[in-house]
């Protein structure tokens, strides 16, 4: 279809044919268009905050469940007689978890071991002398002379564990 005219007579009509209309989108869709847009991106940015804040914790309790396990395996492997049954010990872990010397400047983890909490059973009073228990403490800090104070409880999380003799 020849879409010029052909003729002068056909002087400023359409160089369109009368069905067609040019390409493009009208306002009523362009704004239309952005709203949605813009309502989605609004949701996404207020959900970003509690999507930061529920990774943050998950990072704090898998590296807190890496030290913890490693403590208790150490603990565990132990010949029953060289397990500490008096005294704290204070380790200090990386943000990765990993076991580091007091003086390094990677600690981001201090773990405290006490080893002086006497083990009963329900319903007796006397120590049990094949049980230990044990109390880790385990602090997001990488100072490493943090004080476990229980008035200052909020800022770190508290272990209990048995230890069997089994040999």
């Amino acid at each position: 279809m020849n879409l010029l005219p052909s003729s002068p007579s056909f002087a400023g009509q359409r160089a369109f044919p009368l069905g067609s209309s040019r390409a493009g989108f009208s306002l009523v869709e362009v704004a239309l268009a952005v709203a949605i847009a813009a309502l989605a991106i609004i949701t996404l940015l207020g959900l970003l905050p509690q999507g930061l804040e529920m990774s943050r914790k998950t990072a704090l309790l898998t590296t807190n469940n890496s030290i913890l396990e490693q403590i208790v395996r150490n603990l565990e492997n132990m010949q029953w007689s060289d397990i500490p049954t008096t005294g704290v010990a204070n380790k200090y872990y990386t943000d990765q978890g990993l076991e580091v010397a007091s003086d390094s400047k990677e600690i981001s983890y201090v773990a405290e071991i006490d080893y002086q909490q006497q083990a009963t059973l329900p319903l007796t009073e006397n120590q049990e002398p094949y049980l230990h228990r044990v109390i880790i403490r385990v602090a997001s800090s990488s100072s490493p002379s943090f004080k476990f104070d229980p008035a200052n409880r909020i800022s770190y999380v508290v272990f209990n564990h048995l230890i069997a003799k089994s040999r």
